[in-house]
């Protein structure tokens, strides 16, 4: 599974090059060092509805049983969280030793912001979204 942002509308002359494979797989130590920096967390600019108690199926059928998602974020803000996420793991050995491979999150992170940037400039909104 791999994270991407996602435009609405779509970004004009910018597409998302980073597999996001990092960012998915380090999504949890991304949203505790946001927290930790008194910033959103990473996973709060995605689908984060709660999955029901008693759901035993697929990828597919989930959707199906949460229904559709339309929640879209302000790019500004997410712009914001990236560069903290980017300064805090360049700058603070306790954050990057967190990470698997912290130079290679930050290389992602900095494939988002230059989207998120595009993004802002352009008057769209945003959102996390995973691929398989």
């Amino acid at each position: 599974m791999s994270v991407y942002p996602a435009f609405n509308p779509e970004l004009t002359g910018i597409q998302f090059e980073a597999e996001g494979k990092l960012l998915f797989d380090q999504f949890e130590t991304l949203d505790a060092i946001a927290e930790a920096i008194d910033s959103p967390r990473f996973s709060s600019f995605g689908d984060d509805r709660p999955i029901p108690e008693d759901f035993d199926g697929d990828e597919d059928d989930l959707d199906e049983a949460l229904g559709p998602w339309d929640e879209w974020y302000s790019p500004a803000e997410g712009l914001k969280m990236v560069i903290a996420l980017i300064d805090a793991i360049a700058e603070e050995a306790d954050f990057s030793e967190q990470l698997d491979f912290p130079d290679e999150v930050i290389a992602e992170l900095t494939e988002m912001k230059r989207c998120l940037e595009a993004a802002v400039e352009q008057g769209v909104l945003f959102r996390l979204e995973l691929a398989p």
